[in-house]
């Protein structure tokens, strides 16, 4: 039988995954937040996800909440996309997704 490890073994086992984890999250919330800042008050509500790809070239991926909205944010990208990427202190953006996807919904235990 093995010898259960406590929680601060695991953490500290853990670090460098817990940090590379924690260093994506906050790389999405700060794509999110300059996204939805470039897209405006009509349609930043509907953009749940955002995340980028730094790889040649950049590929900026959107959740959006229906196909509607889609569409509609796939139409205001091009204006926006050089705010986005001034916004995120890059040189470029050459790529975009837009996927609908359900909106998380938060359940309490």
């Amino acid at each position: 039988m093995r010898k259960p490890i406590s929680i601060s073994e695991l953490l500290t086992r853990g670090h460098k995954k817990l940090g590379a984890l924690q260093a994506g999250a906050t790389a999405a919330q700060k794509t999110l937040i300059a996204v939805q800042h470039s897209l405006g008050p009509e349609l930043a509500p509907h953009v749940f996800g955002a995340s980028l790809s730094v790889e040649t070239p950049a590929t900026l991926t959107l959740l959006v909440e229906s196909g509607a909205y889609a569409t509609r944010v796939r139409y205001a990208l091009p204006d926006a996309l050089a705010d986005i990427a001034k916004q995120l202190e890059l040189t470029d953006i050459k790529t975009t997704q837009v996927k609908v996807r359900p909106r998380p919904t938060h359940r309490s235990a």
